[in-house]
């Protein structure tokens, strides 16, 4: 056989397999409740809303459902999408500003063929979407972060940033955001902020990458306006999907920006895969344009809030307070972030809890810069709600048995 490293391309030893993929594999028992996956709760899917709509398409408009498709998308879900954008966020687009995408990550890997040579430097937050991580580190990106509080990034520490890439005329060429509900922390980036990175962004003429896969599933609380919507077109990338909202294996989703940009990323998806799938992208068309959204979306954010509010109520009753130990409150989205004390690491603490049969989603696969090792991300979308009291239960047993133990010492280095 040939040597395969040898003649792999850079871009695949680049590459790294996703950690959080690796570690699913250990709890793939059925014993375990695992908070670890970013999956909605395969009970909200609309199957039988789904079947209707197929058999119609298939029926009516077979040709065009099973036939290829122009790259920037459908003409029928190109209209759902500005309206959909008009009625819940104020945004006016046409449908050159519309390029579909099989799914998110296909946007975040176009993002990256677009716009980074081999080095550049992007600025992610601290701690930051590893997907997002995964795809640009693939393109060779030499990836800054930025750390957040609750209320999002830092500006001041990203205006820093910034000014030193100008100053070290760096080539940098964007900031990526994933502002409502991020993940993995759950936080929203506050309007304040949102205005201020917009300003930063026509300063420093730096694209934003608004990455909006949650924005939808908010259920308590008012939504800030979308950087979109504050920003210049020209300045402002943003990402949707419909994955976390109607089905993940839709593949659906789409990319709004300057129509010159969708044009260079139109390019791209074309040696990619030609076009997102005709049948799929009809059949999220139909979905939206027959009312079912709204109703659907809604019931998202009731079923979710009640199995955030279940897991906040866990962690209030089970997980030691008052030890160092916090945890996000987020306001819609799938996800919330635990922060544990400095001097203990998730990491190590992971594979006890998958022998107490429960297991999360270590906070360092999320940290650009290798952070974050006392911190854990759990999802509340997936589990039932008995799973969500049950494995916070198991967890804080497992957090509550390592607290107090001491960090071990660094070995002493040998006399020279």
């Amino acid at each position: 056989m040939i040597d395969l490293v040898k003649n792999l391309a850079a871009v695949n030893r680049r590459t790294k397999t996703s950690v959080i993929r690796e570690l699913l594999k250990l709890t793939n028992k059925p014993e375990i409740i695992s908070f670890a996956g970013g999956m909605p709760d395969p009970a909200s899917f609309p199957s039988e809303v789904f079947a209707g709509i197929a058999a119609d398409i298939l029926r009516t408009n077979s040709r065009a459902a099973l036939q290829y498709g122009p790259t920037e998308g459908l003409p029928a879900l190109q209209e759902q999408i500005i309206r959909l954008l008009r009625e819940e966020d104020g945004i006016v687009i046409k449908p050159e500003n519309i390029l579909v995408t099989t799914a998110s990550q296909q946007a975040l890997d176009l993002i990256g063929k677009a716009f980074i040579d081999m080095m550049d430097p992007i600025i992610v937050e601290l701690p930051s979407y590893i997907g997002g991580l995964q795809a640009f580190n693939g393109h060779g990106a030499k990836m800054i972060g930025v750390k957040g509080d609750d209320n999002g990034i830092l500006v001041d520490e990203l205006e820093k940033k910034l000014h030193q890439l100008r100053d070290e005329e760096e080539h940098y060429k964007f900031v990526y955001l994933v502002p409502d509900f991020q993940n993995p922390s759950g936080v929203t980036l506050c309007e304040e902020r949102r205005r201020k990175v917009v300003r930063l962004a026509e300063m420093y003429d730096v694209l934003i990458i608004e990455d909006s896969p949650y924005r939808a599933i908010r259920f308590e609380g008012k939504a800030p306006h979308m950087l979109l919507k504050l920003g210049r077109i020209g300045n402002m990338v943003s990402l949707f999907t419909f994955s976390k909202t109607l089905a993940p294996s839709l593949r659906v989703g789409f990319i709004v920006a300057h129509e010159a940009i969708i044009r260079r990323i139109a390019i791209l998806k074309q040696s990619s895969d030609l076009c997102t799938s005709s049948l799929n992208q009809l059949m999220a068309a139909e979905f939206l344009a027959r009312g079912y959204y709204k109703t659907h979306v809604e019931g998202l954010r009731s079923l979710y809030k009640a199995k955030k509010d279940a897991m906040l109520a866990a962690l209030k009753q089970h997980m030691p307070e008052g030890e160092g130990i916090t945890w996000t409150k987020p306001e819609g989205g799938l996800f919330l972030w635990v922060r544990l004390p400095d001097h203990m690491s998730a990491d190590e603490l992971f594979y006890e809890a998958v022998k107490e049969n429960v297991a999360y989603v270590i906070g360092s696969a999320f940290h650009c810069d290798g952070s974050g090792h006392n911190t854990m991300r759990l999802n509340f979308s997936y589990p039932t709600l008995e799973q969500i009291d049950e494995g916070v239960k198991r967890l804080a047993g497992v957090v509550k048995a390592n607290l107090h133990k001491a960090k071990p010492k660094a070995p002493a280095l040998a006399a020279r």
